[in-house]
């Protein structure tokens, strides 16, 4: 049996230990749905509150929810906040938290140092996992030692710095960040080089737009934005992007299982359709206000993967002469800031790398990533030939909440052993090979990690394997024409296709 260790005492069988390692939107939903079936939850987490990028410090201050309303959720817990901020965002998930038992299970403070195999005959993880952890603000304290049946890896992508080893640093005099790094008062009277083109690079540019004594943006090309509301400005993005005929213009899927006769619109029509959600693009999200040289060089769907919501007084910061924009590599430091590949050189007191992070797990004993750096997870969830370890947060989409949740009700049925559609070892290293070279050809750059802007067929492949119908409204206008990519069309999955626990402990 998978889910049982033998028979204790009376020939009552003990509930599965479970490590969680990480308490935010991943951590706590894989710890609620471990909870429902019965499973001995304990959760790992080096802050001290729940939310993990969330929480406080847990990334730049400032940092707000760019997920409209019903976005930003999950299944049995509405959320009416829309945009909302760190402190709100943060207060949801902790409220989720407690209604469903997980506060209780939260070992906060603390950080876990080393995950690996029992000792023992068989596959890797067969006979369960070590797991070491120790306070994280006491690097003297003793090591706590543990096992666990299985282990849930939902520390989070976005933790471990990736800040580009530039020529020249101990020249510069000023100050060098991560963005992950950026507090109040950081930008306040100084003359501040934000570098990047993401999301979090545009926020802080905006923010120090407001607060430096200047501001400039570096990044190497312009990416695109999505803007709060489509088709003029009328219509919330959700309405278009989270719905199947949206999805339906996206380059087809990669498992044909999730393919539907609508995806397979002739290329001709979705380059047709796409110019017109491209101009509509460049006018709503305001790029058509700024000079060519800031606007993206190539039409959608181009690296719609890495796009984030357009931060509000963005445009206006750089028509209004408060934000400089310079589309150029950075060479190296001087003594005086930066100096680009175009040849310019900008001055800077501080500069701030909003240049991604490593997916990287140094706590654990396990080699995850092929030699390009890629996750290797089947699903994106659950690394081949390894018993009972899976990850949470690592098949990103843009509702990643929705995401989340459904990884996690995957992966307690494949600890349950309930999954309708598995392959074995072999079956799913080719999978990984198929689904990483479909990535590489269109959502290039992404790491094996990142299925973008592909929500709803994301969501119909684990519910597919799952056994479950994927098509939840019983409609099939509303179920192609309404936002389709929320969590709440997934209510009570713990009670669909899975046998209930008897006595704690979960049943085949």
């Amino acid at each position: 049996m998978d889910w049982t260790d033998a028979p204790v005492s009376g020939g009552e069988q003990r509930p599965m230990k479970v490590c969680v390692i990480g308490a935010g939107p991943g951590g706590i939903v894989a710890a609620k749905v471990l909870l429902e079936h019965g499973f001995e939850v304990t959760v790992v987490d080096k802050y001290r509150r729940v939310g993990g990028i969330w929480s406080p410090g847990g990334c730049y201050d400032g940092l707000a929810n760019q997920s409209a309303l019903r976005l930003f959720e999950f299944a049995d817990l509405p959320n009416r906040l829309r945009f909302a901020s760190a402190v709100d965002t943060q207060r949801y998930l902790e409220r989720y938290a407690e209604t469903f038992g997980v506060l209780d299970r939260v070992r906060p403070g603390t950080e876990v140092v080393s995950v690996r195999p029992v000792d023992g005959p068989g596959r890797v993880g067969a006979s369960g996992w070590v797991v070491d952890s120790r306070p994280v603000d006491d690097r003297t304290a003793p090591v706590r030692r543990e096992t666990f049946d299985h282990v849930v890896v939902a520390s989070g992508a976005h933790h471990h710095p990736r800040v580009p080893d530039l020529p020249g640093r101990a020249s510069f005099g000023g100050t060098v960040l991560h963005s992950n790094d950026v507090r109040a008062g950081t930008f306040t009277g100084r003359r501040v080089v934000v570098v990047g083109g993401g999301k979090s690079a545009l926020d802080l540019a905006t923010r120090a737009a407001r607060e430096a004594a200047s501001a400039t943006l570096v990044q190497r090309k312009v990416n695109w934005m999505i803007p709060e509301r489509l088709l003029f400005g009328t219509v919330g993005y959700r309405w278009i992007l989270f719905t199947r005929l949206g999805e339906a213009l996206l380059p087809r899927y990669h498992d044909p299982a999730c393919v539907r006769p609508i995806d397979r619109l002739h290329d001709r029509v979705k380059r047709v359709l796409w110019w017109l959600v491209t101009q509509d693009m460049l006018l709503s999200a305001g790029f058509l206000r700024l000079p060519e040289r800031l606007r993206p060089a190539q039409p959608l769907p181009f690296h719609l993967a890495h796009a984030g919501v357009m931060p509000r007084g963005y445009v206006s910061a750089l028509r209004r002469g408060l934000l400089a924009a310079e589309v150029s590599a950075v060479e190296a430091f001087t003594d005086k800031g930066l100096r680009l590949a175009s040849g310019r050189e900008v001055a800077a007191d501080v500069v701030v790398f909003a240049t991604g992070h490593h997916r990287v797990f140094p706590f654990l004993d396990l080699p995850v990533h092929d030699e390009a750096g890629r996750l290797r997870l089947y699903r994106g969830i659950v690394p081949p030939g390894v018993d009972r370890l899976g990850f949470v947060g690592f098949r990103q989409v843009f509702n990643n909440v929705m995401g989340v949740e459904l990884t996690a009700h995957w992966l307690v049925r494949h600890f349950l052993g309930t999954l309708r559609v598995k392959p074995d070892e072999e079956g799913m290293r080719r999978a990984v090979d198929a689904r990483l070279d479909w990535q590489e050809r269109v959502l290039p750059g992404t790491g094996g990690y990142d299925f973008g802007p592909y929500d709803i067929h994301c969501a119909d492949e684990l519910m597919h394997d799952m056994g479950l119908p994927s098509l939840r409204t019983g409609n099939p206008l509303a179920e192609y024409l309404l936002p389709g990519g929320v969590a709440h069309r997934y209510r009570g999955l713990s009670r669909e296709g899975v046998p209930s626990p008897v006595n704690g402990t979960p049943q085949p």
